[in-house]
Order: structure tokens, then C-alpha cells, then sequence
């Protein structure tokens, strides 16, 4: 069973945040603490709580997501009359003609580096209890956190902001950390609590483990030569192969992981929790987004017919050999299936069903960004809704950030750009042949190129938050797909945020804004 921490902070620790998911112990402070949250060692949970509950930002699909998502092939949304206009954000996303005063750009860089602040708070106040067994392995998961955040701060932007835990004079402005800088940094505090810490047998895939600071260590790696200039192959490999040597195992039925309260599975390395027991925003409610507004289903009765994906991107999948394609086991509750929405939609009792001006709802690839039909668009459906929730505007799906897939995807790709092409043929084959559809076969590669490692880690992990750091190291992002021109190489990097330049003067703008 999931538990969820309700924490309410002292204005003083506002940054903090209120809300926090992480299978901690329940602490709920009133507001008249004060100084007795950070004095109080039997507050401990208080304090490592916020940092968890800032993972939730990374999977919410207005934000951090939407940066990952829908500036590649694998999401376009188009505005439908005057739906999903949104002063043209959605658009321009697409297009990659955002600028500095996106509003995305600046509520992705408030949300992670307050994940980095919340880490910060952790690892300085609980530094200051009598240290235990206890205080050391939070410390070390919010030391994680820190460098998590961080991560995905360089990833999008190319610099990062950076204090120690105790510098605590916010009237100084922090120093930057460059591309390179900020890598180097945050592989030196993987390096170091990597052995500190518990593994998933011991305290599961809701929590940092020693696993997910390896898989960590493998994506920065990875990704080292856009980060600081040079190969990190073999670094790469060294740690997918820690990590394959764990707790760890490829899931035989793939959609087992996307299926509504899924708590843990043996491809979760490091996971988000969610429910919908609770109040907790409609973020990342991933069925509501996407759907037409005629598939109401069970107590879902709002549906946006909003996100879609490119016909680019489905064109590339073996849609009849391949499960992760196709998956029906929800249909009878919910009137639609798993993986990609494409043709005549029905109801839960199989009516056909019909957009608002009476035409058949027939999902098309045809989509035109600034003008689009009701049914406009192939639509995706990678986690499964709860029809009887009580909270449609909760989340029933656990969302995992780092899977073992994901490991072997990485192996596979440091593998072959190292020469060692039979290694990385071992790996890809390793996961396709457990991703056939049923009564099928999903052939075995013979031979193996960029091209199809690329691929199949679209076929893995579309609408997972990973496909615009995919493209760029692959030399992709800014090629042409559907409704998107060739576009400026500089885009790989957001723009900083107009409001944060402006009030440091350590931030340089990136090239190009």
C-alpha cells in the first residue's frame, strides 16, 4: 500500500513545497512548527520528503515532460479551433521557435532547480541531527536528488546554478556550473554514495538505491560527449552492467508495467509513486490529455483532445509483430486499447462513436499544427486509467524515470559506438524478443546500425520523457517530421529563462536566444 505525506511548512520554508508522495513515514506538521521542523530530529521525514515530492514535476506532462516530449516527433499538439491554442506554447514547441519568455522554459527551470534547493535543505538540516545510520542514508538519497536534479537542469538548459548545502546567504548569487562542470560534479556525488546506499530488495523502487545511482551514472556517461566534449563509452557500459547484475529484470509482459496501481515490478529502478486515493492534480493523467471528448468512460467524463503523435514517429514500428504497439486488456473497461489510437474509436458497449459536429470520431494521421479537426491525429496511451476512481484528476500509475530496458538500451548504444557491434546486436535482441505481440514474432535484428538503436529505443520508451535527449545524441533534433521543419542546431539547448538571467548575473544566456 501507498502512503502519501500531507507537510505543511512554515512560510520561512515555502521553497519547500507542501505536498511530498514518497513511501516515508507519515509526519504532518502544522505551520506553527517553525524552528522546531529543522531542530527536531523526529522530523527527519519532513525534511527528505520535499525533495522526493519534486520528482513528481519531472513526470507531469505540462512541464518538464512537455519539453522531452513535445518538441520531438513523438508529440504534436494541434490547436483544434480554438482548443489548445495556448497563446501558441503547444505550437511553437513543435516547431522549436520557442524563446526565452516560453512560458515552459521558466516553470521547468523553477520546479528543478526548487528540487535542488529542496536536496539542499535536506542534506544541510539533517546534517545538523546527531548523525546515525538513519541521518546518513538520507542524507546520501537527498545527495542523489541534488545531483538528479541537476542532471536534468544541464540536460535542458547547459548550466547550472549551484550552492552547498550550507551557504544558506540567498543574498548572493550562486556560482554557474558549466556543461562539463556540472557532468563532472554530479558523477564525483554518484561516485561517492553509490556504495552507501541500500539496494531495491531492501527499501524498493520508491526510493534512491544503489541501482539508480549506477543507471545514473550510466545516462550522464552516455550523454558525457554533449555534456563535456569527449567519450564516456566504456564508463557507460561499466555501470549498465553493474546495474544488469542486480535486482533487476526485463518485464516478459510489457504492459504490465503501465497498468493502474502497479507498486512495483522488476523493471523499476527508480519510480514515482502516485494515486488516486488522493487529490493531486491533473498533471499527469495521461488518458484525459490525449482523448477525444466523446470517450468518457466509467467516472472519467473530462477529456481533453489534446496531445497526439506524428505519423514520423508511427511509421517507424512493426505494427503487427511488435506488443508495444497495440495492447488490448483494458478495452472492455475503458472502449479503447493501449499503445496507439488509430481509426474508428468506440465506446466501452462498442457503439461507434462521433465527434461534436456528428462525423465519425476516425482518429487520421493527417494533422495540420494551426488548424486541426476534432480527430486529427493518432492518440497514444502508454499508462492505464482507473475508470471507477473517484479522482479523475489523480494518477492510479506509479511512473518509473529509470528502468532496466533503459539500461540494456544504454549498453547496447555505448556498445556499438565503442566497435563492439556484436555486444550491442546481444542487447537489442535481448529486449525485442521479449516484445512480441501475441500469436506474432517480432523479428531479431541480423545486422545492427545507429539507425536502429535509435528506433528501438522509440518503440521502448515513447511518451517517457526521453526522446529529445535521444535525438540530440543522435544527430536528430533538429531534422525535419511531421508539421516541423529543418530547424537551428542551437535549439538542443533551451533558452534560461529571461526572469532567471535577470537575476543573476552569473547566468550567460545559450547561443542562439
Amino acid at each position: 500500500m501507498k502512503r502519501y505525506k500531507i507537510i505543511i511548512f512554515s512560510t520561512i520554508f515555502a521553497l519547500m513545497g507542501t505536498m511530498a508522495c514518497t513511501d516515508l513515514e507519515e509526519n504532518v506538521l502544522d505551520e506553527q512548527l517553525g524552528a522546531d521542523l529543522v531542530n527536531n530530529p523526529a522530523n527527519i521525514e519532513a525534511l527528505i520528503n520535499p525533495p522526493y515530492g519534486s520528482l513528481r514535476r519531472t513526470i507531469e506532462w505540462y512541464d518538464y515532460w512537455a519539453l522531452q516530449e513535445v518538441s520531438t516527433d513523438e508529440v504534436i499538439i494541434p490547436t483544434r479551433g480554438t482548443d489548445w491554442y495556448d497563446n501558441g506554447d503547444w505550437q511553437q514547441l513543435h516547431l522549436q521557435t520557442w524563446t526565452a519568455d516560453h512560458g515552459r522554459m521558466k516553470n521547468v527551470w523553477d520546479a528543478l532547480n526548487q528540487g535542488v534547493s529542496r536536496a539542499n535543505t535536506a542534506i544541510y538540516y539533517i546534517g545538523k541531527f546527531p548523525q546515525d545510520q538513519k541521518t546518513e542514508q538520507y542524507i546520501n538519497e537527498a545527495r542523489f536528488l541534488r545531483a538528479y536534479f541537476m542532471y536534468l537542469i544541464n540536460d535542458l538548459y547547459g548550466q547550472v546554478p549551484f550552492r552547498e548545502a550550507d551557504e544558506i546567504d540567498y543574498s548572493v548569487s550562486p556560482i554557474v556550473k558549466n556543461s562539463k562542470e556540472a557532468a563532472d560534479y554530479i558523477i564525483g556525488e554518484l561516485v561517492d554514495i553509490m556504495p552507501k546506499l541500500k539496494t531495491k530488495a531492501e527499501v524498493g523502487s520508491e526510493r534512491v538505491t544503489a541501482g539508480a545511482a549506477q543507471a545514473l551514472l550510466a545516462k550522464v556517461y552516455l550523454n558525457y560527449k554533449i555534456y563535456g566534449g569527449v567519450d564516456k563509452w566504456n564508463e557507460a557500459i561499466t555501470y549498465c552492467t553493474q546495474v544488469i547484475g542486480s535486482n533487476y529484470a526485463v518485464a516478459t509482459d510489457y504492459w504490465s508495467m503501465f497498468q493502474k496501481n502497479v507498486a512495483e515490478n522488476p523493471e523499476f529502478i527508480l519510480r514515482v509513486p502516485m494515486d488516486d486515493q488522493v487529490d493531486m492534480g491533473a498533471g499527469s493523467v495521461w488518458s484525459n490529455f490525449t482523448l477525444h471528448y466523446s470517450q468518457t468512460f466509467g467516472n472519467i467524463n473530462s477529456v481533453w483532445n489534446g496531445p497526439s503523435t506524428t505519423s514520423t514517429f508511427v511509421n517507424t514500428f512493426d505494427k503487427v509483430n511488435d506488443v508495444r504497439f497495440y495492447d488490448d486488456r483494458i478495452k472492455a473497461e475503458c472502449g479503447f486499447n493501449q499503445g496507439f489510437l488509430i481509426g474508428q474509436q468506440y465506446g466501452v458497449d462498442g457503439t461507434a462513436l462521433k465527434q461534436r459536429n456528428g462525423d465519425p470520431l476516425i482518429f487520421v494521421p493527417e494533422i495540420n499544427l494551426g488548424s486541426s479537426p476534432e480527430n486529427a491525429g493518432i492518440r497514444v496511451i502508454k499508462f492505464a486509467p482507473n475508470a471507477s476512481t473517484e479522482r479523475q484528476f489523480s494518477s492510479p500509475n506509479d511512473v518509473p524515470i529509470m528502468r532496466i530496458s533503459d539500461i540494456y538500451l544504454i549498453r547496447a548504444e555505448a556498445n556499438f559506438r565503442s566497435g563492439k557491434t556484436t555486444e550491442a546486436l546481444a542487447d537489442i535482441n535481448y529486449i525485442r524478443a521479449r516484445r512480441n505481440a501475441p500469436g506474432k514474432t517480432l523479428p531479431l535484428l541480423i545486422t545492427i546500425t545507429l539507425d536502429d538503436i535509435l528506433k528501438e529505443r522509440g518503440f521502448e520508451l515513447y511518451w517517457e520523457g526521453l526522446r529529445r535527449q535521444d535525438l540530440i545524441r543522435f544527430g536528430k533534433f533538429n531534422t525535419a517530421w511531421q508539421e516541423k521543419p529543418v530547424t537551428d542546431v542551437k535549439k538542443a539547448l533551451f533558452p534560461l529563462p529571461t526572469s532567471a538571467v535577470d537575476v543573476n548575473e552569473n547566468l550567460t544566456q545559450n547561443p542562439g536566444y
